[in-house]
This record gives structure tokens, C-alpha cells and sequence, in this order.
């Protein structure tokens, strides 16, 4: 099959997780960030994860992580996966 007729790569499903301790994020060459606890919604790619929460006042956060550094954060307990659902702030 050629590229012309190969099916579309499927797009990304974001996933529902809570950061349940310290996680930061890096902006650039910045001091490191920390991530709000609360409802979080994850991308997974092979190489990275994309995190974006409500940071307050209608502002949304987002940044992206290595994936080594997700799945870490994930085995240590500070992200849980599964834990809440997309979309949904604390009150």
C-alpha cells in the first residue's frame, strides 16, 4: 500500500489524570514551574507527554515533558493516571 492510500495516523486520545504532589515543568531556560494539584489532561506521544489544566482565573495551562520524565513522575506516584475525568476543574 502506498502512502496515497494508507489510512490516516491516528490522532492522539487525551487521557484523564490528577497531579497528586510535586510536579514541575520547565519553561525554556526557566526555573522550573509547579504544576497545580487537581485534575490534569495528559497526550501521550512515544517521546513526550502533554499535560494542560485549568491554572485559575480562565486561564488554561499546558506544557510538554520528556515521556521519561512523565512515566516517573507517574511510577513515583505523583501523577495518577485515570484518576479524574478531561475537563473537569476543582472546585
Amino acid at each position: 500500500m502506498d502512502k496515497s492510500t494508507a489510512p490516516p495516523a491516528a490522532e492522539p486520545v487525551p487521557l484523564a489524570g490528577t497531579i497528586a504532589g510535586c510536579v514541575t515543568y520547565r519553561p525554556g531556560d526557566g526555573a522550573p514551574i509547579e504544576i497545580p494539584m487537581g485534575p490534569v489532561e495528559v497526550t501521550l506521544a512515544p517521546d513526550s507527554a502533554t499535560l494542560s489544566w485549568d491554572a485559575g482565573d480562565g486561564v488554561a495551562g499546558l506544557t510538554a515533558m520528556p515521556r521519561t520524565q512523565f512515566d516517573d513522575y507517574v511510577k513515583k506516584g505523583l501523577i495518577a493516571m485515570g484518576a479524574s475525568k478531561p475537563g473537569k476543574a476543582a472546585a
